[in-house]
């Protein structure tokens, strides 16, 4: 299924195609020359969209987290539909005709639906419901939702994956997580934070967000520690890196920790905005070094680069890392109507 590409697309698409052609994320695209939101906006669309044509899915860090930041620009430049269209037919129509390709699947596609409905309407669409009554379904007894199988580097794991859908379950509108089910899975969650803490800084960083919609998940004064652990991170260039955060994982038991690794766009943009989640102000010198790293590391299409760690082409980590860059900016009052190109 192709849907056709609203005119505003149309605009943000020209940052980052070259003619007609997609351009995916290149370590060697040049940074920008000045700082631009319109151009972030642009990249977050064109890559959306371009995985949407090529993938028909919202996997691989490529667009699952574009309807939860890409909103922060929409005062900027405003938001095209068809990530929303596809999620709405994976639902409706794919997922009615084929099921779902794997349990994961589920999550990715409900939150996103569920941050989008709370950023607008306010009201529970009706697909977003049965995306996240699926996902519910799908809890395992232990409180976690199962990754891909066998998923190769994935950084974002099983615990992260627990505290996106816990993200999901808890923005919904019209008090989804009141509900009997949903209520019950928070419950679950709770436990499974307890019985399974975080095994990265990369986990615990997740576990604060979702702290700060789910009750009972974590207290103020260990969301607090939590930022102090993820700032602590911050390497010499001003910025973080998304290595350090996942160091000590299993996956990733060969990367170490160090102060001098070149920082990237999901290591900064991450922990700007999650120690804002955790009330660290804006105006902190670390926080401040860290916008400033944003500022001048963006690329010339706009997007901040990250490298995949798994043989998937294109370095569509960098689309996600571009989003917490955006989030952060967001959190820090960097995002204004009146910004200039």
């Amino acid at each position: 299924m192709r849907m056709s590409i609203p005119f505003l697309a149309m605009l943000s698409v020209v940052a980052v195609v070259r003619g007609d052609e997609f351009v995916p994320a290149d370590a060697d695209e040049p940074l920008a020359k000045a700082f631009s939101l319109q151009r972030a906006a642009a990249a977050l669309d064109a890559s959306a969209l371009a995985w949407k044509n090529e993938q028909q899915c919202v996997q691989c860090h490529a667009n699952m987290m574009y309807p939860i930041a890409r909103h922060a620009l929409a005062r900027i430049t405003p938001m095209p539909r068809d990530t929303r269209n596809l999620l709405e037919w994976l639902v409706g129509e794919r997922w009615q005709q084929k099921g779902l390709r794997y349990p994961a699947e589920a999550v990715v596609e409900a939150v996103p639906l569920a941050f989008e409905d709370a950023q607008t309407t306010g009201k529970l669409h009706p697909l977003t419901r049965v995306a996240l009554d699926k996902m519910v379904s799908l809890q395992r007894a232990d409180g976690s939702w199962q990754w891909v199988f066998g998923a190769p580097k994935a950084f974002l794991r099983e615990f992260e994956l627990t505290m996106f859908a816990a993200l999901g379950i808890a923005v919904a509108p019209e008090h989804y997580a009141d509900e009997p089910a949903p209520k019950f899975a928070l419950e679950r969650i709770r436990k499974s934070a307890i019985r399974h803490p975080p095994g990265t800084a990369l986990g615990k960083g997740m576990l604060l967000w979702a702290a700060t919609r789910v009750e009972g998940l974590q207290s103020e004064a260990d969301r607090r520690k939590t930022a102090e652990e993820l700032l602590a991170f911050q390497g010499t260039d001003g910025g973080w890196a998304i290595e350090n955060l996942i160091a000590g994982s299993k996956t990733f038991e060969d990367v170490k920790a160090t102060d001098t690794r070149a920082s990237d766009g999901y290591g900064t943009g991450f922990v700007i905005f999650q120690a804002r989640n955790a009330g660290i102000p804006a105006s902190d010198a670390r926080i401040q070094r860290g916008i400033a790293w944003l500022k001048a590391n963006q690329r010339e299409s706009g997007r901040w680069f990250v490298p995949s760690f798994n043989k998937r082409p294109g370095n569509v980590l960098s689309n996600s890392a571009t989003a917490f860059a955006v989030l952060a900016l967001e959190a820090c009052g960097e995002i204004k109507a009146a910004n200039p190109p």
